[in-house]
């Protein structure tokens, strides 16, 4: 996988769904937290959730599920999309 230019790890998840815990954690310091949309993004670690949950915006429709590990993380974004499934692992952790 890519671990250059924010614009090259974002296509190489576009293409793969997918990207490792040294690319998403690239990713959030090359975007100063701010906003990253990977819809097409079908699985992530509990790194890369801990490491995407600095961004104040996130999306990430297309995970189908994540553990409540990865649900604890992403439930500190402060916009989040995500899928219809995985959304009340999220709720369930931002009422915490």
């Amino acid at each position: 996988m890519v671990h250059g230019t924010k614009k090259e790890i974002i296509a190489s998840a576009h293409q793969n769904g997918a990207m490792t815990d040294n690319q998403a954690e690239i990713l959030c310091r090359k975007s100063e937290g701010k906003s990253l949309s990977l819809p097409g993004f079908t699985s992530i670690t509990d790194q890369q959730a801990e490491s995407l949950s600095r961004f104040s915006q996130l999306q990430l429709n297309g995970l189908a599920s994540i553990t409540d590990e990865q649900a604890h993380g992403l439930s500190k974004v402060e916009v989040l999309f995500i899928s219809n499934s995985c959304q009340p692992l999220i709720d369930k952790f931002k009422k915490q």
